[in-house]
């Protein structure tokens, strides 16, 4: 069996509120044994350095155990608003396609220059090194015999060449391996949750289009800060996409994160309570077979 253990959106803030509830998420996380950690971003509140610091301190704990580590908006870029409220992005809304054969990557996703929140050239502070220091390149992979993990930096957006990377990536994985794939931003809409501008990453459905086209197993994601999960279906294979739930509130009003188990051919998907423990089933089927 392997067990992996998807925590995201932490918004640390240095409190001693959250340095409590920190605590306790990785304690609990800990305490399941899991074979693999992937966080998909939003560790800090504002990017700062000592946010960083404490967090990757804190993620030290798990020692040995094989780590995937994504950078958020949060941590990148300049933020405004409360957790939960998504900086907006400009993206492009013109789709004519992007994928029906896996050539159309070609096509670019323009990059947004970064400012400051007042439309000031950015500081000469590099917040991409300044994560890469202490948590390893914003995207990267993790190559096992049991699972495979992709996972691409979706902040300010996805482009195109590191899709291409990651497809290549994704070709890569042992037979027989779980393949995932990790981003922050959303792939889909979480029913109950308000969507709001920049929740989604840009051309989510192309994106899980190329997904299918790689036969991933699983995606997950973090951003929305509700445990959630879907299984879509090509006609061929299927994808399930999970959301993780968040520390600082995933809409059922405690922490939470989500356990992944894979065995005998079988994908389960649970929420985990930080305060209580409690499981809630979101997900249980059949892995799909490789064509």
């Amino acid at each position: 069996m392997t067990r992996i253990v998807h925590l995201s959106d932490f918004h640390f803030d240095g409190s001693a509120e959250l340095r409590r509830a920190l605590r306790s998420l990785i304690d609990s996380a800990i305490a399941r044994a899991p074979d693999l950690v992937v966080v998909t971003g939003d560790l800090s509140a504002d990017g700062r350095p000592a946010e960083l610091d404490e967090v990757a301190r804190e993620l030290g704990r798990f020692g040995s155990v094989p780590r995937v580590v994504l950078p958020g908006n949060r941590d990148l870029e300049p933020t405004v608003g409360p957790p939960g409220e998504a900086r907006s992005v400009s993206v492009d809304s013109d789709l004519d396609y992007f994928l029906a054969l896996e050539p159309a990557l070609t096509l670019g996703f323009d990059e947004a220059s970064r400012t400051t929140p007042d439309g000031g050239p950015a500081a000469n502070t590099d917040p991409e090194a300044a994560w890469s220091e202490r948590f390893g390149p914003i995207s990267s992979v993790h190559r096992g015999i049991d699972v495979h993990v992709v996972a691409v930096n979706s902040t300010p957006r996805l482009r195109s060449e590191a899709l291409e990377v990651a497809a290549r990536r994704m070709r890569r994985a042992a037979p027989g391996a779980l393949r995932v794939f990790a981003l922050h931003h959303g792939l889909l809409p979480v029913p109950g949750r308000k969507l709001r501008d920049g929740d989604l990453t840009h051309r989510s459905g192309d994106v899980l289009a190329l997904l299918a086209d790689l036969r991933v197993d699983l995606a997950v994601h973090g951003h929305i800060h509700r445990a959630n999960a879907w299984q879509l279906s090509d006609g061929q294979g299927s994808l399930v996409v999970a959301s993780a739930g968040a520390l600082v509130n995933d809409g059922r009003r405690d922490a939470s994160y989500l356990e992944i188990l894979a065995e005998h051919g079988r994908l389960s998907i649970w929420r985990r309570s930080v305060s209580t423990g409690r499981p809630t089933l979101l997900y249980e089927g059949a892995l799909a077979e490789r064509r």
